[in-house]
């Protein structure tokens, strides 16, 4: 009940006679439910789920604590939303807000053609203002669910031997993550060796492992709807060498900077200068060619985002991964991944794991 009070004070400040919610994460995070087709319809008064026949028991048990209704909509879903918009509308042609985000024009063009009153207005992020500060519940589960990933990271570590292939590692890293109690991966699992390894988001393919190579594992579990996210790189079968061990040093010095850095009430383009400042200064700059990092929680990319063109400001309880990284086509790569939570006098790191580029150095489970 707290966030639908919340959403409709925004409704309120906003001048919305309502809003139809239709995004996944936005729906489950107003709503509750889990299920993969409904729609949300909020007003001043009412708030509604409207769902297929499959859904209807699970959905009265999802929302029970929300404050939402259940209803069973008509086959053509848009013309029950248009009919429920009409009987919530006070009169006149009032304003009802979208995510313009993520409504696809077929179906934004199939609700308003049925609409007798009301006008639609497009909104980006609208939601997103109530899901980007998380809650004492919410950072919980994003802990339990990097604890997940961290235990299956620890399992894999055992299994990283020159001989075996990058799919290899990937599916073993998402059972462990599944033998832990992950719900799933929050995203598909990035595993690059080698060259492949300059590849910030290199799917794992058939390449076998080779003894001295860097590899890049980049994963995550979805734990009670919450995902985790989580990067180490490691020299497989061999002592790094001299150029391995100075560019993983730079990257993590990056790293260490942007976390002692790190506060409320600088914009999320500040946050990354503290790392990319010193890549930057290393002659480094121009293969640093992503963010620092992402807020994350029921997405894996959520707002806001640490990167050289983010101005929203750092709030307390906005959670963010920090992620600087190093990519040398041809070469290799190095990327180190922490998730942290914005505090009142810093940050909050929820990952425990330790940081060195020789495997042997981490524990094992």
């Amino acid at each position: 009940m707290e966030r639908l009070t919340k959403f409709r004070q925004l409704l309120a400040e906003g001048k919305f006679e309502g809003f139809v919610v239709t995004a996944p994460a936005s729906r489950r995070y107003l709503s509750g439910f889990t299920g993969s087709s409904g729609v949300l319809v909020i007003s001043k008064d009412e708030a509604i789920l409207l769902t297929d026949f499959r859904y209807l028991d699970q959905a009265q048990e999802e929302v029970k604590d929300f404050g939402f209704q259940v209803k069973e909509h008509d086959p053509r879903i848009w013309g029950t939303v248009a009919a429920e918009i009409a009987k919530l509308s006070t009169g006149g042609r009032s304003r009802w807000g979208f995510e313009s985000e993520h409504l696809v024009e077929k179906n934004y063009r199939a609700l308003n053609e049925r609409l007798e009153c009301g006008v639609l207005t497009p909104t980006e992020g609208f939601v997103n203002q109530l899901r980007r500060i998380k809650s004492a519940t919410e950072i919980a589960a994003i802990r339990k669910a990097l604890q997940i990933t961290e235990g299956a990271w620890a399992r894999v570590l055992a299994e990283l031997k020159p001989g075996r292939t990058e799919k290899e590692i990937a599916a073993l890293f998402e059972y462990y993550q599944r033998q832990l109690g992950a719900e799933g991966a929050s995203f598909p699992t990035i595993v690059a060796s080698g060259p492949r390894s300059a590849l910030p988001h290199g799917a794992p393919t058939d390449k076998i492992i080779e003894a001295g190579e860097l590899l890049v594992l980049d994963g995550g579990a979805r734990y009670a709807g919450y995902c985790s996210d989580f990067t180490r790189t490691v020299v497989v079968g061999a002592a790094p060498t001299k150029q391995q061990q100075e560019l993983y040093e730079l990257v993590r010095r990056a790293q260490e900077v942007a976390l002692g850095g790190i506060q409320a009430g600088m914009t999320g383009k500040e946050a990354d200068a503290l790392a990319r400042e010193v890549i930057r200064a290393a002659g480094y700059g121009d293969r640093f060619g992503h963010g620092l990092g992402h807020s994350l929680g029921l997405e894996i990319h959520e707002q806001p985002r640490l990167s050289p063109t983010e101005e929203t400001i750092l709030e307390p309880g906005m959670i963010c991964t920090v992620e600087p990284g190093i990519y040398l086509t041809g070469w290799g790569g190095i990327r180190i991944e922490d998730v942290v939570v914005v505090t009142a006098d810093g940050i909050e790191n929820l990952t425990t794991s330790p940081k060195s580029l020789t495997s042997q150095d981490y524990p094992r489970q």
